[in-house]
């Protein structure tokens, strides 16, 4: 459904006059609309001017008219576009001589009830889907009413293209509403939707620049709500958050309310505790966030927490797992140890399905649970053996290469898109590890200035059994979220000569290996 409200430029109310007119020839009910903006007269502060434009239909809208049966009618709009003509090719419609009507239909459960979905698309200059009821009875001539009010975002940033905005209230703001009144032309909303259906966030999913001023157009029931918080992401990732706010914010119905947020007001960053570029990892081109560093649990204080630079792990101290005396990191775990962090017997019963340790708050990720992950093996093997790559690095797809960081071993990820820093020596070996961990050799500095471009290091941390510690700072052994058989699972691994991807390598999932969680692109 795509009635549009184009340049809202006063508060508001829109409305349509409409007349109907049903016959049936070759199984078909017609019916004939004409829309047009009701006389502001003296009440103009309560009603929606457009500008000169009014309620326009599209081809393909559709309503919802109830009357003996209900029946869904779509548009063709005539000239001007304020009116249209509907059809159905329903022959079970039956005109009983009352109209009970929605716009949109989509939108229409029953004849008491709309729902305002929690995700909504927004195009330039338009609000689609704006829910309207209509009234008649004993007459063929209905007159559309508004249920909502608009919250109108107005941003501006230079260089920043927006892809979506997320709202949240102290209250829902979308779900399924009763309609009260809806025997009358003075229709309304309830205030709360039925039961738990609604929630307190909308999400506007869009594809916008706001070089110059924009305007993005969300309806939302009538009421006053309080903590108004904005979430706005932009196409390369980062995300700007505003918010909550102290003051309350009223919505009208049939009126429009005003955020304008520009220049220094609007400043995106990385989520908390993500680091790096884009990453894709599956043929759909679903793309992650890397932690800032490997996974640590704090025995002391039950805390979990990222490293707080890529290269760093823990080492010998992972001997002290379990320990009742030691308040230290860990960050070797067995595999599927997401509740119980500090289990290394070999004849524990490592949980299947997985328990992932993205499923707890972490103190430098957030501190909300379930927005972290584990990569699966296929997820893994696609990011390094099959995910297509940008770079200037003189290799086609370049993905990863051996290296030392800051007295360091392991890997270095290139994301989707890497530009090497100039000055920077350029990596060797790139997709192999022939050469070993010395092919590449970075200092802490030329690596603040990598990992600033979007590269991500997976240091060898080596692996644990039991207490006993091994391979530390010559192996990289990262799990996966799959498991093997029932005693194994699988994991990617590195060598100074090999990579092993999760699809080909498994170990026993007592073995105490790194973890390394990832955010996904929403």
């Amino acid at each position: 459904m795509k009635s549009r409200f184009l340049s809202f430029v006063s508060i508001a109310l829109l409305a349509g006059l409409v007349s109907l007119t049903s016959c049936k020839k070759e199984s078909q009910v017609v019916a004939t609309f004409t829309a047009s903006m009701e006389d502001c007269g003296d009440v103009r502060n309560a009603k929606t001017v457009l500008n000169g434009t009014a309620l326009q239909w599209e081809e393909g809208d559709e309503i919802m008219i109830h009357s003996g049966n209900n029946a869904v009618f779509t548009a063709t709009p005539l000239n001007p576009a304020t009116s249209a003509t509907f059809a159905t090719t329903d022959e079970n419609f039956t005109d009983a001589g009352s109209y009970i009507a929605y716009y949109p239909a989509d939108n229409n459960l029953n004849r008491n009830t709309v729902r305002l979905p929690a995700t909504r698309e927004s195009e330039d200059g338009s609000l689609r889907g704006f829910p309207m009821h209509a009234y008649a009875n004993g007459s063929k001539n209905l007159q559309f009413r508004n249920l909502c009010g608009v919250l109108k975002v107005n941003l501006q940033k230079t260089g920043v293209t927006v892809t979506s905005i997320k709202l949240t209230m102290d209250s829902p703001i979308n779900g399924d509403y009763e309609v009260n009144d809806l025997l009358s032309n003075e229709a309304s909303l309830a205030s709360t939707p039925i039961s738990e259906t609604g929630s307190n966030t909308t999400k506007l999913v869009c594809n916008q620049s706001i070089n110059t001023a924009h305007d993005f157009y969300i309806y939302l029931p009538a009421g006053t709500y309080s903590r108004l918080t904005l979430e706005i992401a932009a196409n390369d990732g980062t995300v700007c958050t505003k918010g909550p706010a102290t003051g309350n914010v009223v919505i009208e119905r049939s009126k429009y309310s005003t955020l304008t947020l520009g220049g220094d007001d609007l400043t995106f960053t990385r989520p908390t505790g993500a680091t790096g570029g884009f990453f894709t990892i599956n043929e759909d081109g679903d793309q992650v966030w890397f932690s800032q560093g490997n996974l640590q649990y704090y025995q002391g204080s039950h805390t979990w927490h990222f490293a707080n630079e890529q290269y760093y792990f823990v080492g010998y101290d992972n001997s002290n797992i379990g320990s009742n005396t030691y308040t230290g990191p860990i960050d070797l775990f067995g595999w599927s140890t997401g509740h119980n962090p500090t289990v290394y017997a070999p004849n524990w019963s490592y949980p299947s399905p997985f328990e992932d340790w993205g499923d707890n708050a972490i103190d430098n990720g957030g501190d909300t649970p379930y927005i972290w992950r584990t990569l699966t093996a296929a997820e893994w093997t696609y990011l390094f053996r099959t995910r297509a790559t940008n770079t200037n690095l003189g290799t086609t797809n370049a993905r990863y290469v051996a290296a030392n960081v800051n007295s360091r071993n392991g890997i270095i990820l290139f994301p989707d898109n890497y530009t090497h820093p100039s000055g920077i020596t350029s990596p060797s070996y790139i997709n192999g590890t022939a050469n070993g961990w010395s092919s590449n050799n970075y200092s802490s500095t030329d690596w603040t200035v990598m990992e600033a471009a979007g590269a991500v290091f997976l240091p060898a941390a080596g692996n644990r059994s039991g207490k006993s510690l091994s391979n530390i700072g010559s192996i990289c052994q990262y799990w996966s979220s799959d498991e093997y058989d029932g005693t194994r699972a699988r994991l990617l691994g590195f060598t100074n000569i090999n990579l092993f991807t999760p699809n080909t390598n498994s170990i026993a999932r007592s073995t105490g290996c790194s973890v390394r969680l990832v955010m996904d692109n929403n």
